[in-house]
Order: structure tokens, then C-alpha cells, then sequence
């Protein structure tokens, strides 16, 4: 378009110069009619377009002032040359005279306005480009009146030649060609108009595919730079044409490091170096990765996991584009292996101690099970049940319970061989497993349990006594299936928590009758509860010194339909184990009660409380309730508690006792002489009563150690101010003997055996009878 603006501009100011000149001559009177040469006229005007084509090319083309200067200079040079070649064309006669001071004036005039002109419109602005015409117009005007004024026309005359051209036919041609000039000019107007709006409209669709292509871009590098995932690109000859930022610091590579150009295979090279050392294997190493992933590439693609020496877990996907080359996403999922790990482990451990849970124990059972099928190995499996761990949370809270669990854990499994699992199946129970050949190593075994259970706790402050009850199965004397081994150790277990002084038991054959017994015998006791069936039994309780009635104590019986009366040392062993002894002693304490607010005498009744009982604070609100229903006196009801159920939680054990003793309720320490038999108890609370225990009565009027035994009993009673009850006096000989030793009451078969009260012999009964 410049070319075409510049041959335009050429003609334009060409012609403009020639047609001035013209135009200036025919309205010159030399004083004759002038005529012209055809040939030379056209000279004049090519030479002025040329002329000046050049001199507009070069200012265009130029870069500064001086260039734009050269360019209206060599215009003015145009404008002299068409000039002098004009005059020549002019057909005359005569001797043409010049003045050469003006010619150069004429000369000079041209080239510096010309000049002058060009760096004035080469500006920017409407002003200047309006000044370079003014001084363009100026340089031609200058420039030819001065010449004009140069020529002396005072000795030529006119002539006639053929191919002259007249002034009126040359007025005609110049009016003809400025016109089609004018045109000319316009139309290159119109068309430079529809060409500038043609090229805006192009640079703004340019503009905007620009602008979308650098938006598109700029979301793409934004995506790839803050994107999760490796991303790179492979070309079909294996080499990283684009990656971003993301794709090194995964694969552990120096981000710093350009890999624009590396082959998948130095970009493995450098996965498996990372930051550290290259391995002496490091070739070996590579064609194991590159086996691995260049199947994928070559077929229809895949992911592959690699887990690093740091843990790392990346997930690498080939997705292959079909040209040959591939797009590579790299994932981190180390998070995602972890928590799936985690939560694999949760399902087959506990979540408190860490330990192996049930399901893991059954599938390491069967495991174990199989493997002595085929080796000679034997198995023994082992149930473990926490003793007084209900005791733990509700005396020191869940928290301390959980503390006591996880450090029994971590002691249980602490040190355990090759063979050896410890499990907990829930709440206070654990399983073990223990493969052996010799007896030797179970008993080895045993005794690391014992020593975990059994060592004492300290939390907060506070020392907790632990312990446990154990029992065992072997295989495959004690049976040859998990259930049937797992319930014969449990049954083992529950032998060993039935006597007192027994932390382990083997099982025995026995022991499935035994236990046959007692699940019969429990089922029979919610039965009762249900149907009423117990019912209460009294024994009267006298002073020693008197023999008057002090008062009765409440004795459960059951009459088991098929089985007679049943003692309560048979059956309220296994109401604790069952559950239904808190039912049970509630029941006792609500129907004494009832029955000791109708009697017509205000005896006192005396209700044994169990350890169970104890250990629950309702039991409190359940003494309450039943006084309120039953309008007993507080003072009338005395209930009597072991120092054994005491111990199991002292603490707790003594603030219910206390809030019970202020309601009015008398309490006494029940079999006092076996047992603990610990004085601090009794300086710990004021009780209000001591029942001697009956053991002590056997021998007390023959055997001189018993009669000691009583004897610092009673004594300590009468210095803690502190009444002695002694129970089981079946003797005259006996009675004597508490009665030379200050006893303040007696209860046995002597005074009164246990049964319904005969009101008229008790009003009646005295010591003597």
C-alpha cells in the first residue's frame, strides 16, 4: 500500500508542479503567442513526476529530520528540472537571455523550501501537514517567478512548427489531465478509506484473536501452574515438549531444572535420582521403570502406582493422542494410601489400644488352627477378662478407664515372641493365641500376662490396682474348632474369676456341665424374679447381756421348682454373674421394709447389701424411695456390707455409704475377721455396727486362739465405741463365752433359727429360753 501511496503521491505533485508552470506561462505576455514542442513538454512532466517520485520515497523511507530534508530537497530539484525543461519546450524564435545570479536564486529557492516542506509534513499533527503544503506551494511559486524573472523574452519572436502545441490546446489538456488527476487523487482516497477501515477491522479481529488467544493462554498456564497433577507432554519421538511446574516437584526433580527436550527416559533417569546420589544400578533401575510404563505408551494407555523410599505414592496415567506422541498426568495419593491404610487398619484393629480387634483374632485363629493341623504344633488359646474395671470407671471416669485399657494393651503386647497374638474382642476382654510345642512356653507366657495384668497403675496420682482372670484351652485336646476352643477358655476364665485366690485356670471337662448348671440355674432365677418366687426369711438378733430382741435380719430364700430350697451361696453367685442381683437386692430391700413397717414392735432390720449393689450410686435414691413407700423409720433399717465390697472401690464405696448413713440408716461391716479385716476401714467410717463372723464361733469355748481372736475384736469394738454382733452361736457354751468377753449382741440357731416371725413367742422369748 505504501508503493501505491507513493507512485499516487508522485503523479499528484508532479502534475501539480507541471500544471503550475503551465498554467503560470500561458497567463506570461512576452508580447506574442507562445506555442509549445509536444516532445519536450512531455519531458518536463515526466521528469517532474519522476523527479519527485523519488524525492517522496526517500522521505517516506527515512528515519530522521536530515532524511525527510533530503527528500523535499530532491522535490525542489524536481520542481527546478520541470521548470527549465518547460521553458525549453517553449517554440520561439530569437536569442533567450538569462540572469544566472536569479537562475540560482530560483534554483536554491526550490530545494530549501521543498525541503523545509517535507520535514514540516513528515510531523505529526494537522498543523504541520498544512504548513509542508504552504511551504511546498511556496518552494514551486518561488521557484518559478524567480526563474521567469531569471529570462529576457525581449529579443525572440514567435514561430510555427509542425507538432506545436497551442496555448489554447495545452489550456485544454491541462484543464483535461487535472481532472482526471483530481480523480485520480479522490478515488485513491476512497480506496485508502476502504482500505484503512478494511485494515482496522482486520487488526481488531487480529486484536482479539490476540486477546482470546492470550486469555486462552493465560488460563492455561494458570491451570497447568496451579494445578494438583504432573502434567507433561511426549512427542512421538519420546521427547518433553511441555510440562509445568507442578511435574517436577512430584517426581522429586530439581524445579529449577529445565526439561523442555529430555526423553522419557531421562525424565526417569531423574525420578529415580531425585535429589540425592544416582545409584551404581542406575541403568538397571530404569529399564525395570521403562518395562513398566512403555507397554502402556505403545498400547491404548494406563496408570501405574510407584510408592518411593520417602513414602511417596505417586499415580502416573499415559494417555496416548495417536500421532505417536502421549500426555503424561502424574498424581500425589500418598494422603489417600495413608487414610486407606488407616482405615484398612481400623477395620481389623481396635481403635483405642491398637490392638488386633475380632475379626483380625478369628482370621489369625484359623491361621493358627491350620498350621498346627499340619505341623505338630499345639495351641493354646487364652480368654483374659479385666477384674473391677467397671469399678475404674465409675470411680475415676471413662478417661481413666481408657488410660488403664491402653497401658494394659501396651503391656499385654509388649515383648510378644514369634506364635504369640494378644487381641482385644471388646469392653474389659482380650484373647490370646500361643503356638508351642512344650508346656513350658504357654506357662513362660502366662506368666508375662499375669505380670502385665497385675502390676499396679498410676494415673493422676492415683494408684490403681489392676488385675485379671485367665483362662485356657489347649488344641486339640480341649476341641479342634475356633468356637468351641474359644468358649472352653472362657468358661476356664470364668473359673478362675469364681475363686478368690486363682488367677489362672485350665479348662476342664467338668466345666461344661458346671456351666450347663449355672446357665440353667440363671434362667431359673429371672424366672423367679418374674413369678415372685423368692421370698424372706428372718433370725432374730438378742442382746448378749439382756436377752432382749434387738431386731432381725432379712435372709433370702428359694424354693427352685425341681430342686428344692436352694442356698444362697449356691445362687447368688450366679445372680452377680447373670445380672439379676441388683434386681434382686432391691427386691429384698423393698419387701423387708414393707414388712418391718407392719410389725408391732419398732425392731430394727438388718438387709445385706452386695458388692454390685454398692458400687452403684442409685443405690442411694433406691434406699431413699423405699423408705419414702414403705414409712419405715430410717432409724429402723440397718444395712450390712462386706469389707470386701468395700475395697473393691473404697473410695466410691464410702461416699454412698455416707450419703446413705445421713439419711439415718444405720450401717454395719458384715464378717468382719475374714477377708481384708483392714483397721483403716474402720477408721475410715463410722460404722455403726461390727457382725463378728461365724467362722470365729466354731471352737471360741474350747480353742484359746479363737477365743483370742474374738476377744481383740470385741475390744477394738469397745475402743472405737463400735457395738460387736457375733453371728453363728449355736451353743449355751458359746453364748457364755460372749458374754464373759462383753459381747453386745448374738445371732444363731440358739437364739432363733431363720423363718417367718411368731409375734406371740417374741414378745414372749427371753435369753433364758
Amino acid at each position: 500500500m505504501r508503493l501505491t501511496w507513493t507512485i499516487v503521491a508522485a503523479l499528484a505533485v508532479g502534475f501539480g508542479i507541471w500544471a503550475t508552470h503551465f498554467v503560470a506561462v500561458l497567463a506570461f505576455r512576452p508580447g506574442f503567442t507562445l506555442s509549445y514542442d509536444v516532445g519536450l513538454t512531455t519531458t518536463s512532466l515526466l521528469v517532474a513526476i519522476l523527479v519527485c517520485g523519488a524525492g517522496i520515497a526517500m522521505a517516506i523511507r527515512g528515519s530522521g529530520t536530515a532524511d525527510h530534508f533530503l527528500g523535499g530537497a530532491v522535490v525542489g530539484v524536481a520542481i527546478s528540472s520541470m521548470h527549465y525543461a518547460g521553458i525549453a519546450a517553449l517554440v520561439m524564435g530569437g536569442d533567450l537571455g538569462w540572469n544566472p545570479a536569479m537562475i540560482a536564486a530560483s534554483v536554491l529557492a526550490g530545494i530549501v523550501l521543498g525541503g523545509l516542506a517535507f520535514v514540516s509534513a513528515m510531523g505529526s499533527g494537522t498543523r504541520r501537514l498544512l504548513g509542508g503544503a504552504g511551504l511546498l506551494t511556496l518552494a514551486i511559486c518561488a521557484m518559478h517567478f524567480t526563474a521567469m524573472g531569471a529570462a529576457d523574452f525581449s529579443r525572440c519572436f514567435p514561430l510555427v512548427a509542425n507538432g506545436s502545441i497551442h496555448n489554447g490546446w495545452l489550456a485544454v489538456a491541462l484543464a483535461f489531465i487535472s481532472v482526471l488527476i483530481l480523480g485520480a487523487a479522490l478515488g485513491s482516497v476512497l480506496l485508502d478509506e476502504a482500505d484503512r477501515r478494511r485494515t482496522a477491522r482486520e487488526r481488531e479481529r487480529q486484536l482479539r484473536d490476540a486477546e482470546r488467544i492470550n486469555e486462552a493462554t493465560s488460563r492455561l498456564e494458570l491451570a497447568m501452574t496451579h494445578m494438583a497433577q504432573g502434567l507433561s507432554l511426549y512427542d512421538a519421538e519420546g521427547h518433553l515438549r511441555l510440562y509445568n511446574q507442578r511435574l517436577p516437584q512430584l517426581l522429586g526433580i530439581d524445579p529449577e531444572r529445565d526439561l523442555a527436550g529430555l526423553s522419557f527416559r531421562d525424565i526417569c533417569q531423574l525420578t529415580i535420582v531425585g535429589r540425592g546420589q544416582a545409584p551404581d544400578n542406575l541403568d538397571e533401575l530404569t529399564e525395570r521403570v521403562l518395562e513398566q510404563h512403555l507397554p502402556l505408551i505403545a498400547g491404548k494407555g494406563g496408570e501405574i502406582v510407584h510408592t518411593f523410599a520417602d513414602e511417596r505414592t505417586l499415580r502416573i496415567n499415559h494417555s496416548p493422542v495417536g500421532d505417536g506422541s502421549w500426555v503424561s498426568t502424574v498424581d500425589d495419593i500418598t494422603e489417600r494410601q495413608r487414610s486407606a491404610a488407616a482405615i484398612a487398619h481400623l477395620a481389623r484393629h481396635d481403635g483405642l489400644t491398637g490392638l488386633p480387634n475380632r475379626a483380625m483374632f478369628n482370621e489369625r485363629f484359623e491361621a493358627a488352627l491350620a498350621n498346627a493341623e499340619e505341623t505338630d504344633n499345639n495351641l493354646a488359646v487364652i480368654a483374659i477378662d479385666l477384674d473391677r474395671f467397671k469399678e475404674v470407671n465409675d470411680s475415676y471416669g471413662h478417661a481413666a478407664g481408657d488410660v488403664v485399657l491402653k497401658t494394659l494393651s501396651a503391656r499385654l503386647n509388649e515383648g510378644l515372641k514369634e506364635g504369640e497374638l494378644i487381641a482385644r474382642l471388646g469392653g474389659d476382654e482380650f484373647a490370646a493365641l500361643k503356638s508351642f510345642t512344650s508346656m513350658d512356653a504357654v506357662r513362660e507366657f502366662l506368666a508375662r500376662l499375669e505380670t502385665a495384668l497385675f502390676t499396679r497403675l498410676v494415673i493422676d496420682g492415683s494408684a490403681i490396682n489392676t488385675g485379671g482372670s485367665i483362662g485356657v484351652a489347649i488344641y486339640p485336646e480341649d476341641g479342634a474348632d475356633r468356637s468351641k476352643l474359644l468358649n472352653n477358655a472362657d468358661l476356664a476364665m470364668y473359673r478362675a474369676k469364681a475363686e478368690f485366690d486363682r488367677r489362672v485356670a485350665y479348662y476342664e471337662s467338668e466345666m461344661d456341665e458346671h456351666a450347663r448348671q449355672r446357665r440353667d440355674m440363671a434362667r431359673d432365677i429371672w424366672a423367679a424374679l418374674e413369678e415372685n418366687a423368692f421370698y424372706l426369711a428372718y433370725q432374730v438378733q438378742k442382746s448378749v447381756a439382756t436377752g432382749d430382741i434387738t431386731g432381725y435380719e432379712v435372709l433370702l430364700r428359694w424354693d427352685r421348682p425341681g430342686h428344692g430350697n436352694v442356698s444362697p451361696a449356691d445362687f447368688i453367685p450366679v445372680a452377680e454373674e447373670c445380672g439379676a442381683i441388683g434386681a434382686i437386692g432391691n427386691w429384698v430391700l423393698k419387701m423387708a421394709c414393707l414388712d418391718a413397717a407392719s410389725w408391732p414392735e419398732p425392731y430394727k432390720i438388718a438387709v445385706n447389701i452386695s458388692g454390685l449393689q454398692l458400687a452403684q450410686v442409685e443405690l442411694i435414691e433406691t434406699v431413699r424411695n423405699v423408705l419414702v413407700l414403705s414409712g419405715l423409720s430410717p432409724e429402723r433399717l440397718e444395712l450390712e456390707v462386706t469389707e470386701t465390697s468395700i475395697i473393691a472401690d473404697k473410695q466410691r464405696a464410702l461416699h454412698i455409704l455416707r450419703q446413705i448413713k445421713a439419711m439415718g440408716v444405720s450401717i454395719a461391716i458384715d464378717d468382719f475377721g475374714t477377708g481384708y479385716s483392714s483397721l483403716d476401714t474402720l477408721r475410715s467410717f463410722p460404722f455403726d455396727k461390727i457382725k463378728l463372723d461365724r467362722s470365729f464361733m466354731d471352737e471360741v469355748e474350747v480353742n484359746e486362739q479363737s477365743k483370742a481372736i474374738v476377744r481383740a475384736i470385741l475390744a477394738l469394738g469397745r475402743s472405737l465405741h463400735v457395738p460387736v454382733l457375733a453371728e453363728g452361736v449355736e451353743t449355751r457354751a458359746q453364748l457364755e463365752v460372749l458374754r464373759m468377753e462383753g459381747c453386745n449382741e448374738a445371732q444363731g440357731f440358739l437364739l432363733g433359727r431363720p423363718g417367718v416371725i411368731d409375734w406371740d413367742d417374741a414378745l414372749e422369748a427371753g435369753m433364758g429360753a
